[in-house]
């Protein structure tokens, strides 16, 4: 199999910007007479290293007709390795090796100008891409129509919203005969059904033999998309290999970080008149140990312990799975009508058991409410109560395709009857 990237002991560093006050530029180079590296130095911060390593020894190829998903946080390096592989930048040392025709996806509608209309930047776009005006000529009408643009098209583009900009830029560039698509975030622009297709249109460049690089926070675009996933972490490669095997690992990690790193939630994000309070909220396992992290199917717990100032009535007690990445409720559970309490009032403590967890691994948030028994007046509300993760179980996210995709798992049968004709 031909290989489309090459990318062998690849590094880049970057010098930082230095102090102009006069002081801290003498003291910078005192080191340089000396013969050391030399260092910006600062007033409030002192010596500081005027090196960055963006990419620190970086190695991998990827194949002709790949989708390579590339995730990592934040300045892990992912923008730094697709300007390389474009050419935009060049590495500091080791090589670079690209076979075809690239468009980079970094910023869509890069190039495009305002003061001209739709029509006009789709020539201007579309020949910094590389095609002839014949060449942009016959695909016109299908740039067009896949940015849905047409009521538009010639109108300046400084009346565009920042979606319509991003569909057209998006749109030229992948009717530009790309060989190596690079794609870094910009699907998180524009509306729901816009991000489908242009999901569709890179799924089927990689089904035509095009090689897609697709960075993300989306864990679950990156695996509608991509059969190999890229773990980048402080410059350099942390995981490389099957996108379900890395993808698991990676939310795993993440989920159980978040968890870690989160404060008192019960704090912040609150409402309500406050005569019924919520004190502590936390979750248990099946065995009533506090837990963060769950496995699909598992049993949890909420326990929450509360306190009213007055007697109150049959209150209602409302806890309710909220997925923490769309804002979805998953799902809620109530005590009223059955499950209803008598009068409270001083301190008190109800437990939630959920005795089976069919959802989806990610992180998933507790929403909690007090209202009286009518559900007119509301007593406390919590919006972003304490977080737990289902974690998968070797191949839970593996999965995870456009038809099996969302926030639970529900047991279905499929039968099929030919017709008796």
């Amino acid at each position: 199999m031909s290989i489309a990237i090459q990318l062998q002991n690849v590094t880049k560093r970057y010098k930082t910007g230095r102090s102009r006050t006069i002081v801290d530029l003498v003291a910078g180079s005192a080191d340089a007479w000396r013969g050391r590296e030399r260092e910006v130095y600062s007033a409030s911060r002192g010596a500081i290293s005027s090196t960055i390593h963006a990419l620190c020894d970086v190695s991998f190829e990827v194949p002709e007709g790949a989708g390579l998903g590339i995730i990592g946080r934040n300045g892990a390096g992912k923008t730094t390795l697709l300007k390389l592989i474009s050419r935009v930048t060049w590495p500091t040392s080791g090589k670079v090796r690209v076979a075809g025709h690239v468009v980079s996806l970094i910023e869509l509608g890069a190039g495009f100008h305002p003061e001209l209309t739709g029509r006009e930047n789709v020539y201007l776009g579309a020949g910094l891409f590389g095609l002839t005006r014949k060449a942009i000529d016959r695909q016109f009408d299908a740039i067009v129509q896949f940015a849905d643009v047409e009521r538009l098209i010639d109108t300046p583009m400084k009346r565009y919203s920042s979606g319509l900009y991003a569909r057209l830029g998006f749109s030229v560039a992948i009717h530009s005969n790309p060989d190596i698509v690079l794609v870094d975030e910009v699907l998180s622009v524009g509306d729901a059904s816009f991000r489908r297709r242009a999901l569709e249109a890179l799924r089927g460049l990689i089904a035509s033999g095009k090689t897609v690089l697709f960075i993300s926070h989306d864990m679950w675009n990156v695996r509608r998309l991509c059969s190999q996933i890229l773990w980048m972490e402080d410059g350099g490669v942390r995981a490389y290999g099957d996108a379900g095997e890395i993808a698991e690992r990676y939310m795993n990690e993440v989920n159980l970080q978040a968890l870690a790193n989160q404060g008192t939630a019960l704090q912040s994000h609150r409402g309500g008149t406050g005569e019924v309070r919520y004190e502590v909220v936390e979750t248990l396992d099946g065995n009533g140990q506090s837990s963060a992290s769950f496995m699909q199917d598992d049993v949890m717990v909420v326990r929450a312990t509360y306190t009213s100032t007055r007697r109150i009535e049959q209150p209602v007690f409302q806890i309710a799975i909220v997925d923490v990445d769309t804002g979805v409720v998953v799902t809620t559970a109530s005590s009223a009508g059955s499950n209803g309490a008598g009068a409270v009032d001083g301190r008190g403590e109800i437990d939630v058991r959920f005795n089976h967890l069919p959802l989806r691994p990610r992180q998933y948030v507790l929403r909690l409410a007090i209202t009286d028994r009518d559900q007119l007046a509301s007593y406390d509300m919590v919006t972003a109560g304490p977080r737990f993760a289902i974690s998968g179980q070797g191949g839970g996210v593996d999965s995870l395709v456009d038809e099996q995709d969302g926030l639970v798992t529900v047991p279905f049968e499929i039968s099929h009857r030919p017709s008796a004709e």
